[in-house]
């Protein structure tokens, strides 16, 4: 079960009690900041790597490395446990997730036939290998021999360097993450020459970074949605401009249902919840059987994400189930539908539209943004919106700020009453396509 090098020990502790951890291996530097609180804990062993001054209770990871020749493999089932992978999901509670050796298998194997994965691959890893992202890109190059280059952290500049220096064939990064590289100041179309695949998920594509990805490379760039329960489930290739900005088709294999309230299918162009059923569907939740009876059932994954498939089979975004935001009107607002406007405007380059108590204790939309434009005010865009959307979806507050807080999963996090810190106005050089 790997965890974020970048957890405090209040996170890390939570994690290890929750999953009733009894072994860690870290390293000298992530160890030292919190080696007394380790020792204090009821792991029964502690790893490190490369240790510098080695102190009890703590053991060099090369003594277990040296007893591995006495191991003995025990017998493996298609159906047994391969792997834990945690994940927050959008409403920000940390789960864990039980991947079997016959899930793993299937994601690999989709990977590396779909992604067109060869020897002569190479690719920048620049996504935590914590992360699903991260983590099965990489095992994927690993299984067909192909050249990876990992990077310690995410490093903008680092990133940038590494993608002129080795030109990857292959990029699969963080929409976050993405757009950050592309609009790097270093990163040009010779750049990404000799990319054959590059897609970009864990959160939901802005027309900002399509746009960006098509001006540097002449085509779409292919957008994946998925869990950390499921891995992907659908997936735009990409061979339709206007739908661009669609999360696709099912993959291969995959079968995909939206449901109402009643449990029932909904009809074309009607919001639902996404239902999975798919052989890369995990076990389940590691010590929470009811999470996992409320998750899975009769082999459906319920993801808690809302959209609605339109006449051409194509699935668009719509949000997540439980952001919806309940006015004291009754009116139902999904925070997606006010933020796809707001991302419209030429001058915004992001935005998050969450719900927050207002003072009858009912809540109401509050939006975030980012801008590429010193003029941009709040004023301006309330009455953009005003012209756009029914007047009892305008959010009550609009906050321009220098950047959106991006959790360890590479996601900002949706959940109504969410805080973000106030900033100042960060213009950034770039032309949206009018094309």
């Amino acid at each position: 079960m790997p965890m974020h090098q970048g957890m405090k020990w209040s996170e890390l502790q939570n994690i290890l009690d929750y999953t009733q951890a009894k072994y860690l291996i870290t390293s000298q530097k992530l160890i030292k900041p919190h080696s007394a609180d380790i020792a204090a804990s009821e792991l029964e062993q502690v790893y490190v790597v490369e240790p510098d001054n080695l102190q009890k209770p703590f053991v060099d990871y090369a003594e277990l490395l040296k007893s591995s020749s006495n191991f003995e493999t025990p017998a493996i089932l298609s159906d047994s446990p391969a792997f834990v992978l945690l994940t927050s999901g959008s409403d920000g509670q940390p789960k864990a997730v039980k991947l079997s050796h016959a899930n793993l298998a299937h994601i690999l194997a989709y990977r590396h036939i779909h992604t067109r994965l060869t020897l002569d691959s190479i690719s920048v890893v620049a996504s935590c290998l914590t992360q699903s992202v991260g983590l099965y890109q990489s095992l994927a190059l690993l299984a067909v021999g192909a050249t990876q280059v990992l990077l310690e952290s995410y490093d903008i500049d680092q990133m940038a360097d590494c993608v002129n220096r080795y030109k990857p064939t292959h990029l699969i990064m963080t929409i976050d993450a993405f757009d950050k590289l592309l609009h790097h100041p270093d990163i040009t179309e010779n750049s990404l020459s000799n990319i054959t695949f590059a897609a970009a998920g864990a959160d939901r594509i802005t027309p900002r970074l399509q746009d960006r990805f098509i001006v540097l490379t002449d085509r779409p760039l292919w957008i994946t949605y998925g869990l950390t329960e499921s891995s992907w489930a659908l997936v735009n290739k990409g061979d339709r401009l206007d739908k661009c900005l669609s999360l696709g088709k099912p993959c291969p294999g995959i079968e995909i249902k939206l449901t109402g309230d009643d449990g029932q299918e909904v009809s074309v162009d009607t919001v639902g919840e996404i239902f999975i059923r798919s052989p890369r569907t995990m076990l389940g939740y590691l010590h929470d059987e009811n999470l996992t009876r409320n998750t899975l059932m009769d082999g459906w994954l319920s993801s808690g994400d809302l959209a609605y498939k339109d006449a051409d089979g194509y699935f668009w975004f719509a949000g997540r189930k439980k952001n919806i935001i309940v006015l004291n009107t009754g009116d139902n607002v999904s925070p997606v539908e006010i933020e796809n406007i707001i991302l419209d405007h030429p001058d915004i380059t992001n935005c998050v539209v969450t719900g927050k108590k207002d003072i009858d204790g009912s809540y109401v939309p509050w939006a975030y943004v980012t801008c590429r434009s010193q003029s941009l005010t709040e004023a301006v865009l309330d009455a953009y919106l005003r012209e756009r959307i029914s007047d009892h979806k305008i959010p009550r507050r609009i906050i321009i700020l220098s950047e959106l807080p991006i959790g360890l999963t590479g996601k900002v996090h949706r959940t109504n009453d969410q805080n973000y810190s106030v900033g100042n106005k960060n213009p950034a050089r770039y032309r949206r396509m009018t094309a």
